[in-house]
């Protein structure tokens, strides 16, 4: 895997949710209440990883590890949810965005329609690129929705 670049990660799924949890774990509170909408200690994240449906998974590695993470869950044949996560130090370097533009290209290539993505309304870089997909952003309280047609 080359520094930078999103990449399908085709390991073996024990493997791949052991980077997963690994990742995840790398993250400040800060980070993961942005990506899970709440606070989880470890034990809570790897329930998570354990009980995640990992349809495809894309990372960016850096400095000899996956930084940045997405994950693209199929909800039924023409809709999907994508989760994103950028560890702390590696944040503001565009690995994020890098990783939804090709997260909504996968998508495309299997068919996918719509794509929802759920963040914290406090979560201003998603709800940014969202919006630059033309996205179709509806809050209530703290959380949002955003949904995205990929036609």
């Amino acid at each position: 895997m080359h520094t930078a670049v999103p990449e399908p990660l085709s390991v073996p799924l024990p493997l791949l949710k052991q980077t997963l949890c690994e990742h995840y774990q790398r993250l400040s509170p800060a980070s993961r209440e942005l990506r899970f909408m709440g606070q989880l200690n470890d034990d809570a994240l790897l329930r998570v990883v354990r009980g995640s449906n990992l349809d495809l998974t894309l990372g960016v590695e850096c400095d000899d590890a996956l930084r940045a993470i997405l994950e693209l869950h199929c909800i039924d044949s023409t809709h999907a949810e994508i989760g994103l996560s950028v560890e702390d130090a590696y944040q503001g370097r565009g690995y994020g965005r890098r990783l939804f533009h090709r997260g909504l290209a996968e998508a495309r290539a299997r068919n996918i329609e719509t794509v929802d993505v759920n963040f914290l309304r406090s979560n201003i870089a998603i709800k940014k690129l969202c919006i630059e997909e033309g996205g179709e952003i509806r809050c209530r309280g703290g959380e949002c929705v955003a949904q995205l047609s990929l036609n």
